[in-house]
């Protein structure tokens, strides 16, 4: 992805943090909600008021029943829970858009995958917010409107004079309309809740995931850049410098005992101390050794390296 632009960075993130159960949940926004609204909807309830025939001659009695049966147009409703469960997401994308605009003019020249982030905990609270805005505009809908149109709605309130009986224009369609957008609700509101258990799933298994990189990379760490301290140690004790014949001074100033000490013990209590090739042969016999376990442990760090590498391109598969 080297050379991306700006905007499909951008792109790639936001779709990186949203989750399929999301992309499900903006198709349905977009078609059951928006277009059925906009195509089914508005020739429906256009001409709602002037289809409110009301048997009486009454100026104002008309309206006040309209009024009082219809408090707020359902068409009207529908749009503004249409817009109100829109902004959560628009949100989210603009804090997405500004949060990687910031990295892009940090490092102008690098338009490289490192610049590609998960935003999964500001998802997971869009996702919250919204939840609580489509439960309560479920409530708001049920309580004002019900489940069903009547075909005929009595009223009695001034100006009326009497009980007056109203009848709403295509009352059979408009419940059918009324029904279809709850259940839309009621499959949203699940969708919710199926993607808030993806998101938190998700947040988990990168959080895994994150925890065996660094493991993977401290391993490799210790392995490319730090040794080992005994087989430094070790080593520099190995390194001695030859003063007069039959004599050897230890160049390690540290004090820690390791084999290489209890060599030049060794050295110091033997019989044959004095003969210069027998002490060349045990020094060369302790430095094979030396040798061998440090190669021992580098082995062990390799295979370590490589079992930790081979577990997280397992992880990262799934």
């Amino acid at each position: 992805m080297a050379g991306s632009s700006p905007s499909e960075i951008i792109f790639i993130s936001v779709n990186q943090s949203v989750t399929l159960i999301g992309k499900v949940w903006l198709v349905l926004m977009i078609f059951l909600r928006g277009l059925i609204l906009l195509l089914a909807g508005y020739p429906l309830y256009q001409d709602e008021e002037e289809r409110f025939v009301c048997n009486t001659i009454q100026p104002g009695c008309a309206n006040v029943c309209y009024d009082i049966f219809s408090p707020i147009s359902l068409f009207r409703f529908w749009l503004v829970q249409l817009v109100t469960l829109s902004l959560p997401y628009i949100i989210f994308t603009i804090y997405v858009t500004h949060k990687v605009s910031n990295g892009l003019d940090v490092a102008p020249n690098s338009l490289g995958p490192e610049l590609v982030r998960c935003f999964t905990g500001a998802y997971i609270f869009q996702l919250m917010l919204r939840t609580l805005l489509e439960a309560g505009f479920g409530a708001a809908h049920y309580y004002m409107f019900g489940f069903s149109i009547p075909r005929r709605f009595l009223c009695q309130h001034p100006p009326c004079t009497t009980q007056v009986d109203c009848y709403i224009s295509r009352p059979t369609e408009k419940t059918l309309m009324l029904n279809f957008m709850l259940g839309v609700s009621a499959l949203s509101l699940f969708l919710n809740a199926l993607d808030f258990i993806c998101a938190i799933k998700r947040s988990m298994r990168q959080k895994s995931k994150r925890k065996l990189m660094e493991c993977v990379y401290e391993d490799e760490r210790d392995f490319l850049g730090t040794p080992d301290p005994n087989f430094s140690v070790g080593c520099q004790t190995l390194e001695t410098e030859a003063g007069p014949r039959g004599s050897f001074r230890k160049r390690c100033s540290n004090s820690t005992p390791t084999s290489n000490d209890h060599f030049l013990t060794v050295k110091r209590a033997s019989p044959f101390a004095g003969d210069p090739e027998k002490l060349s042969s045990l020094k060369m016999m302790t430095t094979k050794h030396a040798c061998s376990a440090r190669q021992t442990h580098i082995d062990t760090h390799r295979k370590k390296k490589n079992k930790g590498l081979n577990l997280s391109n397992v992880l990262l598969s799934k």
